[in-house]
């Protein structure tokens, strides 16, 4: 069920791909940008739908494409359906992304991108994201990529028994499969570029 192409096994909890710090400094400064914070309020579902997320806000680049609001956590992980935003090609920075991570991917040997949702996650400063496991036909299909924006260093990304930290810059495949949690220690918030894609 998983994609057919890894870049490693299941038994990994997080494989670093690459590194691209002149576009996390590029989006940084974008987010530092006062007249860019009404993005964070635009779509408040995932932190209001899922508890673990209450402490993080988002902004969604692609999303799931409903015609109908779910129930719940677990019915909105079976829907593999998933559409742009408006956000792609109002704001060019964004509408350049899928290209310059299709680069990277395909300077890693990867033919073929299928691309789930895409969105910016803030964890809060000094807060943190419960204990949990990505399940359902979603995450069944597409595997997990974060790029990290900023980060302050004692911000923990715990995977399966290990405390892990994700630099500014890099882009990292995580295990979303198993058990993992994150707690931001420091005074500035946690800004990842999160997507899914099923590479081939």
């Amino acid at each position: 069920m998983y994609s057919p192409f890894k870049f490693c096994d299941f038994c990994e909890n997080s494989f670093f791909i690459a590194e691209d710090n002149e576009l996390s400094n590029l989006l940084c400064n974008f987010f530092e940008q006062k007249e860019n914070d009404y993005l964070w309020k635009l779509n408040i579902h995932r932190q209001t739908t899922t508890y673990s997320l209450r402490n993080t806000e988002s902004i969604m680049l692609r999303k799931l494409s409903l015609n109908k609001m779910l129930k719940n956590t677990s019915e909105y992980n079976q829907v593999l359906d998933v559409e742009d935003s408006e956000l792609i090609e109002k704001i060019p920075v964004f509408g350049e992304l899928k290209e310059k991570f299709e680069n990277i991917f395909k300077s890693k040997g990867v033919k073929k991108i299928e691309w789930g949702r895409i969105f910016f996650s803030k964890l809060l400063a000094d807060s943190d994201i419960d204990t949990h496991i990505d399940e359902g036909k979603y995450f069944s299909h597409f595997d997990r990529f974060h790029f990290v924006i900023s980060s302050p260093e004692n911000c923990i990304f715990h995977i399966r028994n290990e405390d892990l930290f994700l630099k500014p810059g890099g882009l990292y495949w995580v295990n979303n499969h198993v058990p993992h949690w994150l707690k931001n220690l420091g005074k500035t918030d946690r800004i990842n570029l999160i997507f899914d894609a099923r590479l081939e």
